[in-house]
């Protein structure tokens, strides 16, 4: 509903005054802190948030509270912090302890507390354990597209390039590029396409390649069209025998190219938007 009326201030007004209407509870208290906190239908006031949500984790138990508390600790939010004084209650350090609590509720909040658990774990500064950061991603991987994506990129970067036979790494890698590609096919198809063309994490599978790699195509990744013409390239000039043959690969291939190229160049313009620039 929120994101429904997020351009319309009258709908965000109706939209807070049925929650705070609402039935005394946990959820209510929740939702009232995620209200202050992001200005929804009311003024933005981090101390009611903050007192909202200590009401709705410490008497409520509701999941969105301690998100809240969470994230408050996390961004140096709280009465204390903000105050700059002594620590009372929080502080950053009790981050963690909120969204390992938030993680453990089965709630549409789940998957923000994983992946910042997972972050934090993965991160060699703060947590620094890469498999609890991994244990987090996992448990809401099947269903979030940001965990299965992190997911693959955890092991893409171990795989690549030094480890693409070892098992240990590479079935992982597979898998949850898989499960990433079909969450979000515009971000993953294409590294798919890659692990079937070198059979990494599974057996090698040229027509899986093409159908990833056209995918991409269509995507607009650029990536996608030049896997395509390699492949094209390698492939059908095994089975080219007349001077003909060869030649009708050829173009097919240069057609190709040409699209990976043009695609590439209007890729490369968007990234660098002269309009953006500060005079």
């Amino acid at each position: 509903m929120v994101l429904e009326a997020k351009d319309n201030p009258a709908a965000l007004a109706e939209i807070y005054r049925m929650v705070a209407d609402a039935s005394e509870s946990g959820e209510k208290y929740g939702l009232l802190s995620l209200a202050y906190h992001e200005g929804i239908g009311v003024e933005e006031d981090l101390e009611k948030s903050f007192a909202y949500a200590e009401k709705a984790a410490f008497e409520g138990g509701d999941p969105l509270g301690y998100l809240m508390l969470g994230y408050m600790c996390d961004h140096f939010e709280t009465p204390d912090q903000s105050e700059g004084g002594p620590r009372q209650k929080y502080d950053h350090y009790d981050a963690e302890r909120f969204y390992e609590i938030c993680a453990g509720k089965d709630s549409p909040w789940k998957k923000q507390a994983c992946n910042w658990l997972g972050d934090y774990y993965l991160d060699s500064t703060k947590g620094g354990d890469p498999e609890i950061g991994v244990e987090y991603y996992e448990k809401v991987a099947y269903e979030d597209e940001e965990a299965a994506g992190k997911l693959s990129d955890y092991y893409w970067d171990i795989v690549m390039p030094d480890n693409t036979d070892d098992k240990y790494w590479t079935d992982p890698l597979f898998k949850w590029t898989k499960v990433a590609a079909e969450l979000d096919p515009e971000e993953y198809d294409y590294r798919l396409g890659w692990l079937y063309a070198d059979g990494i994490g599974c057996v090698k599978s040229p027509w899986s390649a093409m159908k990833y790699f056209n995918a991409a195509y269509f995507h607009g990744d650029w990536r996608g069209a030049l896997s395509i013409a390699d492949m094209l390239e390698y492939y059908m000039n095994d089975h080219a025998d007349t001077e003909e043959e060869k030649k009708a690969v050829g173009d097919i291939v240069a057609l190709w190219r040409d699209k990976a190229n043009e695609m590439k160049e209007q890729s490369d313009a968007e990234e660098h938007d002269p309009s953006e620039e500060e005079d």
